[in-house]
């Protein structure tokens, strides 16, 4: 188990800037930073976190001995142990999903997010940002949001509490994947995942494909069915509820 050492800011830029300078400059694995508050937060593909405060903002550091394979394994790591933490908050019946390949959505509606960045250098890093709506979910042109508090009349842990059990999942995910592999924590990610047939369209270029949600192969690639009946593979690209 990774000995973490949490740090929490009152107020930061970027909890992953501020980690990834840590990195840069040499800090161990198992730094993890976290901001009550964010100034200019990233999502992934540029976009802009926005962070009103009383939500989770954390970045945590990792140095494994080469970035592959973790580095593959990695989206599917973070977003079942954020899942499971997640998933402990909130009433059972409370339909909570993870979208390709780490958004968590409860109800079609993002509640959470991640965002990884990777060196490889003589000495390579990986930064993994996660941001949790807790008390409140930003307005966002175009994208279905959603907080904790919304589904949860009950009081919520405090961010802290929080971040230590998506790392402790985190970690217990981690190790799964270090003794058995990939193949467990793939069936594991289809179980938390959107279900199979779900109406999706998913970016190639300046352009949209539609078709239904296929699964993922071995190497944890997105399956879409696309309407001529043909299954297409994605590695990478923004992936939109269309249903």
């Amino acid at each position: 188990m990774t000995d973490w050492r949490l740090d929490i800011f009152d107020e930061l830029s970027s909890t992953s800037d501020h980690c990834r300078a840590a990195a840069e400059s040499g800090a161990d694995q198992g730094l993890a930073i976290l901001a009550r508050r964010q100034s200019a937060g990233r999502g992934t593909r540029g976009r802009h976190w926005v962070d009103p405060g009383g939500n989770l903002a954390f970045s945590f550091l990792l140095r494994p001995a080469a970035l592959s394979p973790l580095m593959g394994a990695l989206p599917f790591l973070v977003a079942i142990a954020v899942h499971a933490t997640l998933s402990d908050l909130l009433p059972s019946q409370t339909d909570m999903r993870i979208k390709w390949p780490n958004d968590i959505l409860i109800n079609g509606q993002k509640v959470a997010g991640i965002l990884i960045e990777a060196d490889s250098s003589d000495t390579p890093w990986i930064v993994v940002g996660v941001g949790v709506n807790v008390a409140s979910a930003p307005i966002l042109p175009g994208r279905a949001v959603t907080c904790l508090g919304a589904h949860n009349a009950a009081s919520l842990p405090s961010v802290e509490t929080i971040a230590h059990s998506i790392l402790e999942n985190f970690d217990n995910q981690r190790s799964r994947f270090e003794k058995a592999g990939f193949a467990g924590i793939r069936a594991e990610w289809l179980r938390r995942a959107l279900p199979l047939g779900t109406a999706l369209a998913v970016s190639r270029g300046e352009s949209y494909i539609y078709g239904l949600f296929n699964g993922l192969d071995e190497e944890g690639r997105l399956l879409l069915w696309t309407e001529h009946g043909r299954v297409l593979t994605f590695v990478a690209g923004d992936v939109l509820l269309t249903g």
